[in-house]
C-alpha cells in the first residue's frame, strides 16, 4: 500500500526509533508517514480526504504495541511523549512545507486525538476502544 520515496528524518525515541518518509500511496498519491523501527506499514500517515484537504490516519495496533511493550514508568514516558510530541510536530511542518503547500491540513498535534493517545500512553492503558 505504500511505497517509501524519501526519507526526511529519523529520531529515537526511548526504545523506538520513528522514521519519516515521502511515500506514494494507492492511485499514485503522494503522502507522509512515520514508522516505527522496521515495521512494513506506517504508525501514522498524512493523506488527502478530498483535493484541497489533508488528514491523518493513526495505526492503533501499532500505538496499543508501543504503549504495552514500554518498560517506562510515568514520569519517564511523560518526556519521552514529550520528545514524541515534538518529532511529530515537526514532521508536520515540512509535511506541509514540502508536500502539501495549498492545502489544509488537520494536524494530529492540534487535535484531540493527540491527547487521548497521549493519556493511553503515559497511563500504560492498553483499554483504548
Amino acid at each position: 500500500m505504500f511505497a517509501k520515496l524519501i526519507a526526511i528524518d529519523s529520531q529515537k525515541i526511548g526504545t523506538v526509533n520513528f522514521h519519516a518518509y515521502v511515500v506514494k500511496m494507492d492511485k499514485e498519491e503522494i503522502g507522509f508517514a512515520i514508522y516505527i523501527d522496521d515495521l512494513p506499514s506506517p504508525l501514522l500517515y498524512f493523506c488527502k480526504d478530498n483535493p484541497d484537504s489533508i488528514t491523518f490516519r493513526i495505526n492503533n495496533d501499532q500505538f496499543l504495541s508501543i504503549v504495552k511493550n514500554s518498560k517506562f514508568n510515568k514520569d519517564e514516558r511523560k518526556c519521552l511523549y514529550k520528545d514524541f510530541e515534538f518529532f511529530l510536530r515537526a514532521m508536520e511542518e515540512r509535511a506541509t512545507a514540502y508536500i502539501f503547500k495549498n492545502a489544509t491540513v488537520k494536524y494530529i498535534s492540534n487535535s484531540r486525538d493527540i491527547i487521548r493517545y497521549k493519556n493511553y500512553y503515559i497511563s500504560g492503558r492498553l483499554d483504548m476502544f
